[in-house]
């Protein structure tokens, strides 16, 4: 019941977010903090994910990376939501990996993963609220269609990039790019 009632609040919580996104209505708090202990939490939050599915994730984020100003809220949330995605879509055995490199004022995470990957038809539809890819190989899969939407918002609240590159059978890559100073 205690698990039911947490995924219930956590879609009710994604519908909320996504509509106050697009609402305009969406306040993000842009502060300085370390990405490498950011991306670290949000690791040690999906790894009994990734262990239930028997996939291997790792994240290599260097302190060197630095301070990244933006919202801490925000930034975890795009992690957690496109790890999730990548375990939830790679089989066992196979491998979710989290990067950061830094590009002068710019910072690219890069979420990767050798799971089933999307075909170009739909990769075009992903990040559209409620979308989700269905065919054969997705239909096993639970979920909303708002994790992408979500990431897709938060993104762009805080002047970034986001791009997915993908192939049927050999993964998917998600790079969102943000700038290091934060929005203007």
């Amino acid at each position: 019941i205690r698990e039911s009632g947490q995924h219930l609040l956590s879609v009710v919580n994604a519908i909320l977010d996504v509509s106050k996104i697009e609402a305009g209505a969406y306040a993000i708090v842009p502060e300085p903090f370390e990405l490498c202990e950011a991306a670290e939490l949000c690791k040690g939050m999906m790894m009994p994910l990734a262990q239930a599915k028997q996939v291997n994730l790792s994240a290599h984020v260097r302190p060197s990376i630095g301070e990244l100003v933006a919202d801490r809220r925000a930034v975890q949330q795009m992690m957690i939501n496109l790890m999730s995605n990548a375990i939830k879509f790679t089989p066992a055995g196979g491998e979710v990996r989290l990067d950061a490199v830094r590009h002068g004022s710019r910072l690219e995470l890069i979420v990767s993963d050798n799971g089933i990957g999307i075909s170009d038809e739909d990769l075009a539809r992903l990040g559209q609220p409620f979308v989700q890819v269905c065919n054969d190989v997705t239909r096993q899969y639970e979920g909303t269609g708002l994790g992408l939407s979500l990431v897709k918002g938060l993104v762009r609240l805080h002047q970034g990039e986001m791009a997915i590159e993908s192939a049927p059978g050999e993964g998917t890559t998600v790079r969102i790019t943000l700038p290091m100073a934060g929005p203007t």
